[in-house]
């Protein structure tokens, strides 16, 4: 179900969401206004927001609403298939 996995890297590569996320774009050759990331922290939302990508908060993770809410979620979503009914079938989908 995926094209490529990203994340982390030893010796601190790409430990902080905006930067991790700058490099997926540009790896991966994606529009930000054609790009939605999913995420359940403020860090997440605030990283897809630094590069220009839709953020939307998922409240089945480890963050809280209000955390989403207060980074500027553009929408929360409460479960699994309320992201079917979000997304347009030409979003391409950053999950981390």
């Amino acid at each position: 179900c995926f094209l490529m996995v990203y994340g982390s890297e030893l010796y601190c590569r790409f430990t902080h969401q905006n930067v991790l996320l700058h490099h997926i774009l540009h790896s991966e050759t994606l529009d930000p206004a054609q790009t939605v990331m999913i995420g359940d922290r403020k860090h997440d939302i605030l990283g897809a927001k630094a590069n220009g990508v839709t953020a939307v908060g998922v409240t089945w993770g480890y963050g809280s609403k209000e955390e989403l809410t207060t980074a500027g979620a553009a929408a929360l979503l409460h479960q699994p298939t309320d992201l079917l009914n979000f997304l347009n079938p030409s979003d391409q989908v950053i999950t981390l």
